[in-house]
């Protein structure tokens, strides 16, 4: 596609914890406003639908997973997630969010991408989910082809890894979307930079109070501190390098990787099959322990 241009729009939103309804409608809200201004695609933060159950619970250990469950949404038939489904159909638009996601008594942080007819044509979860309690970690990391590029996600936490945006680049992602709640700020965005140039593709950021795009060649092409607005900018896909001009990942020598698919430290977060470790079990025990003393 070296011609064509994508316009995009981030939302910048706090979704207030279980208020489901009052999310959606918000939500709502900012994405008619985007594409009224001609957005293609948009993309909302982490959980923007139920206000970050998972990571603010921990502050209240009356919380309990079956709680959860109950508001979490089951992929596709959830009944937000058929809301957001028409609604793309109405407004003939992509659309990004994130969610509490249910698969039989598994939790996940999951973002899904809709498209033009409502169709959920990719879902991703939160795949380092250390100080989420009841939350299962993604078990992919894989781009996605999609009619607007070759698409990879990455959630909040998981961007604090800088192999998670190598294993995306080796696998020649175009477009890397970060939804977020909280954290972030200048300097996140110095290092999105980075990795941007890392992976020779877009990022876009969709965080609480921020919104961010990179360009492949590293330059900040959108950098907002506000929230409760939406903000606007353009992916050019002739920016997108392919070939030998991505230049680290063609001379890279996969004969001398192996130690990286390994752990690097006894105290590693994950086991062998991605699951958390008896350390980070141990943390998360003693965290909630400690609000029930």
């Amino acid at each position: 596609m070296p011609n064509r241009v994508l316009d995009v729009a981030l939302i910048a939103m706090y979704g207030k914890t279980w208020a489901l309804e009052e999310n959606y409608r918000r939500m709502e809200g900012y994405v008619r406003e985007a594409a009224g201004n001609g957005a293609e695609l948009v993309i909302a933060p982490e959980t923007a639908l139920d206000g970050y159950i998972c990571g603010k619970c921990e502050s209240d250990p009356s919380v309990t997973k079956e709680d959860m469950l109950e508001v979490a949404q089951s992929v596709p038939e959830g009944p937000y997630l058929q809301r957001a489904a028409a609604l793309c159909r109405e407004l003939n638009i992509y659309l990004v969010f994130g969610f509490l996601h249910k698969e039989d008594t598994d939790l996940f942080n999951t973002v899904a991408l809709f498209d033009p007819d409502g169709a959920i044509i990719a879902t991703y979860s939160k795949v380092n989910s250390d100080s989420e309690l009841f939350i299962v970690p993604g078990r992919k990391l894989a781009p996605v082809d999609t009619p607007i590029g070759r698409i990879g996600f990455l959630v909040c936490m998981d961007r604090t890894v800088p192999d998670n945006f190598l294993t995306l680049g080796a696998q020649d992602v175009e477009i890397i979307i970060i939804p977020m709640d909280g954290s972030g700020g200048p300097e996140n965005t110095k290092t999105m930079s980075q990795r941007a140039r890392d992976c020779f593709s877009f990022v876009l950021v969709a965080n609480t109070w921020s919104s961010v795009m990179v360009e492949p060649d590293g330059s900040i092409a959108l950098e907002r501190y506000e929230t409760g607005c939406v903000s606007m900018q353009r992916v050019h896909y002739n920016h997108i390098l392919k070939g030998n001009d991505r230049w680290h990942y063609v001379r890279r020598r996969p004969d001398l990787y192996g130690p990286l698919t390994g752990p690097s430290d006894k105290l590693n977060h994950y086991d062998a099959d991605g699951y958390p470790s008896v350390e980070l079990e141990s943390i998360r025990a003693c965290a909630h322990e400690g609000l029930t003393d």
